[in-house]
């Protein structure tokens, strides 16, 4: 488990306000993405899970924070966290009056989203599924990234997602691929969560040239006005990127 990590945010900039919690997992079986620096995070113990999972949860206020939506993820997919603290989460909405739960989760685990919306769905909560896709670019996706998609198509992911990660950062990434994969993502998807690529260990190069022109770029201006795009960027030093303090 990593203790110094960011439990628990408001995000009060987005255009869909909203709770967000980082929560403890069993462990992501997956565990292939090369730019992943967090796998860590996790516990074989569904008691120690649940332990601090329930109180970061207990940070949630929902209608008296003037919000009705929870963002919900984890160092892994929504599935593999205990069912125990599943039911946590859904009785943190009922109690503070969430109305909307977003869960993400890798794409091979799709089929079960079934399940998990029928869950909270008998309490009259709606449910959002996000997809972690970083690009559309299939030679870095799979190649470089080893994400575990090959040849799934942003048809398929639609299927099951109502919303997207994507990443631009890394060497390698244009801002040319990186309007391909925006113009994709908004055909397809609800929203879109833009990441802005953070160095770790054994994993792709940050392009900081490669940033830097995003960041000066008009188009760049243009996502922000955008309703549907969330930008991100952990090194941005004015927290001006969502990123808000920890203050679980």
């Amino acid at each position: 488990m990593i203790y110094d990590l960011i439990r628990y945010q408001f995000d009060e900039k987005s255009s869909l306000r909203r709770e967000n919690v980082l929560l403890v997992s069993l462990g992501c079986s997956y565990g292939k993405c090369t730019f992943c620096d967090y796998q860590d995070d996790k516990s074989s113990s569904v008691i120690a899970c649940d332990t601090v999972n329930k109180k970061v949860l207990g940070s949630v206020r929902g209608a008296e924070a003037g919000s009705s939506v929870l963002d919900v993820t984890c160092s892994a997919s929504y599935t593999e966290l205990p069912f125990t603290t599943m039911n946590y989460i859904r009785e943190t909405c009922v109690e503070k009056g969430i109305k909307t739960v977003i869960l993400e989760g890798h794409y091979i685990y799709r089929e079960a989203n079934k399940y998990y919306r029928d869950f909270f769905n008998e309490k009259g909560i709606a449910i959002m599924f996000r997809c972690g896709v970083e690009t559309f670019d299939e030679n870095i996706r799979e190649g470089l990234l080893r994400k575990g998609l090959p040849g799934v198509t942003p048809e398929d992911i639609a299927g099951y997602y109502d919303w997207i990660n994507l990443m631009y950062g890394m060497d390698c990434q244009t801002i040319t691929r990186l309007k391909e994969d925006i113009d994709i993502g908004l055909k397809y998807f609800k929203r879109i969560n833009l990441s802005i690529y953070t160095t770790v260990k054994n994993g792709p190069g940050r392009n900081e040239s490669a940033i830097k022109d995003f960041y000066d770029s008009s188009f760049y201006k243009e996502l922000k006005e955008n309703p549907a795009i969330d930008i991100f960027d952990e090194w941005d030093e004015n927290n001006g990127h969502n990123v808000g303090h920890d203050i679980y």
